[in-house]
């Protein structure tokens, strides 16, 4: 959250002033996790409806999909180096594996149940869709943990 500079203007009760937009910290929390599970699960999803069905059933033009495609290929190209920065292979690991044993938690626990045949399949996308979420939070969490703006020296 940001501080607001303080206007001056000789009231005794100064109004804060807020130097550009504010966006809620959550909201921005929600929308990169949720990206992440749109892009992971629109890419496949067992449920028939996902890049990879299309691709294979669908009687579009040639030039959407490649369109589509590039599209694909762009969004990963930019979320797959950013997710690899902020958690490294060690984060990647600790976050699959927190992912893996808590949704081991919920199949022991009943709440999830195994008796589907894609079961596996979804639990597996959401393990993918969450580290890839986390890995574009990670700045935010840093954010909130420290409350300082990591910068990269972009000169060496």
């Amino acid at each position: 959250m940001r501080l607001p500079a303080w206007t001056g203007r000789g009231n005794k009760h100064p109004e804060p002033r807020y130097h550009g937009t504010r966006v809620w910290l959550t909201g921005k929390l929600a929308a990169r996790v949720m990206f992440a599970a749109f892009l992971v699960f629109g890419t496949y999803n067992p449920s028939g409806r996902s890049y990879v069905h299309w691709m294979h059933d669908s009687a579009a033009s040639a030039i959407w999909k490649l369109i589509a495609s590039f599209l694909l290929v762009i969004t990963y190209g930019v979320a797959v180096p950013v997710v690899w920065r902020a958690l490294g292979f060690g984060g990647i690991v600790l976050t699959t594996t927190l992912a893996t044993t808590t949704s081991w938690v919920l199949v022991e626990a009943g709440w999830i149940s195994l008796a589907a045949p894609n079961a596996p399949i979804w639990i597996g996308l959401s393990v993918v869709a969450f580290v890839v979420g986390i890995g574009l939070c990670w700045m935010l969490f840093g954010r909130i943990l420290d409350g300082q703006l990591r910068t990269r020296d972009l000169t060496r």
